[in-house]
């Protein structure tokens, strides 16, 4: 976009403020010498660039003779006040009549004063530079207004930033050679708190208010510190993202309320991009407290379900249980008995006591190992995500019904993948879902010629997979789609949570689940698992 060169001007009358120039320029002036030396000036003429910019409607008819501090901005009434002070009276002597300015409509401005000897009571102020924006002074000012009121109507705690201070702090670093400010930032804590003082907040809506439990804006406006008190780690990857010149940095963080509170909130940090104001930086904040406790709850129950069906499958188990803990519990016995017979001979047989009693301590260990895999299934415990290989967490989770399905002849067939990824998931929790998906299979199986196919690959899709087949009648048509919701059941005593446990599971995990009818005949259900490190 190209900007031209542009000149405005006012020719001000300062005839009824001869008195209060006078009394400035002997060095009794009043206090208030600005609004007083103003006061008597008004507009005698405008030209038509300054009447865009700053006539109001109805243009110059309503301006001339009307006070100059009408139509000018508060913010140059100093420059004109010293503008009028050095033109008509020289004062303070040698004082400049011209000045580089600031101003809406221009960049790199100026301003210049003169008079003419033939008009001793008129004042020419003179204002130029290259046209920044080219909106009259009322429809920016009502631009900024409707701006300002958007923000402090919007939902949500929003904070208004101006940390142009940091752009110095930015080029200094770069100049320096820095490229990556995140590890300059852990070797020189100092610079983050110096920002976080340096970094101030301009304006605030009633939502943040409310959150921080502020009573007017002027309690949050200041030093972003107190945004930061709960976390230093936030204002380090705030500095970042504003180094890198992303567009908004989004994180999860805790901020302390004034009364002490502290609550969990989702940040939103959107940074300015040219050609917009470079001192406005937004910062959005959610107040997740409630939420996080709910979610905390409904994880806790959860939970608390998922236990509650353990301990009931257990409860099936219960003659697997028994047998699997009599076998070597037995085998304890009948060691036992015989060391003893050794030992009561004439000549101890040393070498067979020792061999009995190796066995026995052998049986033992794993009777241990049975007792401890279903105290783990029932053990109240927070979930723990290590890297697992699928083929043993299979291979454990046999172990729980391997009785039934011996004693109901069922035929298993175990087809393992080789060299399968690792999965990152809890160990009980997927043994609970393998351990129920067989017991199912098992139960659908009332004929001769039971039979369970457990399979486990690598899919193409980068997943592992494990597949359950079952010799039963397989799904009616129509209830394919609700095998998996809470609470449906196809057995008269079953209770409907254990699928639906084990799609919560499995889901959670970021994994899928499935049911089917094999084309063979009986149910197929199939759940796949993210290798570790796809996710």
């Amino acid at each position: 976009m190209q900007f031209a060169e542009t000149t405005a001007w006012w020719a001000l009358d300062v005839s009824a403020a001869r008195p209060v120039i006078e009394a400035i320029s002997r060095g009794d002036g009043p206090t208030h010498w600005v609004d007083a030396l103003l006061a008597g000036v008004t507009i005698a003429d405008i030209d038509e660039n300054n009447l865009h910019f700053l006539g109001p409607a109805g243009g110059r008819a309503r301006m001339i003779g009307q006070p100059f501090t009408d139509f000018c901005p508060p913010e140059s009434w100093q420059v004109g006040a010293e503008f009028i002070l050095a033109a008509v009276a020289d004062y303070p002597p040698g004082a400049s009549r011209s000045r580089p300015i600031t101003s809406i409509a221009f960049r790199d401005g100026w301003a210049e004063v003169s008079t003419d000897e033939a008009h001793p009571d008129i004042v020419f102020i003179a204002v130029g530079g290259t046209v920044a924006d080219d909106r009259s002074f009322w429809a920016v000012r009502a631009s900024e207004e409707r701006y300002r009121s958007l923000i402090h109507h919007l939902p949500g705690a929003l904070l208004q930033i101006d940390s142009r201070r940091m752009t110095a702090i930015f080029d200094k670093l770069r100049d320096e050679g820095v490229t990556d400010i995140a590890p300059y930032l852990e070797g020189h804590p100092d610079l983050v708190d110096h920002s976080r003082q340096i970094v101030q907040v301009t304006d605030a809506n009633r939502d943040a208010l409310r959150l921080f439990g502020a009573s007017r804006p002027e309690d949050l406006i200041g030093a972003v510190d107190f945004l930061f008190a709960e976390s230093a780690d936030t204002a380090k990857r705030v500095i970042t993202a504003h180094f890198e010149g992303k567009r908004t940095h989004a994180e999860r963080t805790k901020v302390c309320s004034f009364d002490g509170r502290i609550r969990d909130v989702e940040m939103v940090v959107t940074y300015p991009t040219p050609p917009e104001r470079v001192d406005v930086t937004l910062i959005s904040l959610e107040d997740i407290t409630d939420r996080l406790r709910t979610e905390a709850q409904l994880r806790q129950l959860q939970a608390d379900y998922t236990r509650a069906t353990r301990i009931s499958m257990l409860g099936e188990l219960a003659t697997s249980i028994a047998h699997e803990v009599n076998q070597p519990l037995s085998a304890i016995a009948t060691n036992a008995e015989t060391s003893l017979r050794w030992l009561a001979r004439a000549e101890p047989n040393l070498a067979k006591v020792h061999q009995l009693t190796t066995r026995i301590a052998e049986s033992a260990r794993h009777a241990s190992d049975i007792v401890q895999r279903i105290r783990n299934m029932a053990a109240r415990r927070p979930p723990e995500r290590v890297e697992l290989d699928l083929n043993e967490v299979v291979e454990e989770a046999l172990q729980f019904v391997r009785h039934e399905i011996e004693t109901r002849s069922i035929e298993l067939s175990v087809r393992r993948g080789r060299r399968l990824p690792t999965v990152l998931a809890d160990r009980v929790q997927l043994q609970q879902v393998i351990v129920n998906l067989l017991l199912n299979g098992v139960q659908a199986q009332t004929g001769q010629q039971g039979l369970i196919d457990v399979s486990t690959f690598a899919a193409l899709d980068g997943s592992v997979q494990c597949t359950i087949h079952d010799g039963g009648p397989g799904i009616a048509n129509e209830d394919l789609g609700r095998v998996f919701g809470s609470f449906f059941s196809t057995k008269d005593e079953g209770i409907g949570i254990g699928l639906a446990i084990c799609q919560s599971i499995i889901t959670a995990h970021g994994g899928t689940i499935v049911a089917a009818n094999h084309p063979r005949g009986g149910a197929i259900f199939r759940f796949a698992l993210p290798a570790a490190g796809k996710r």
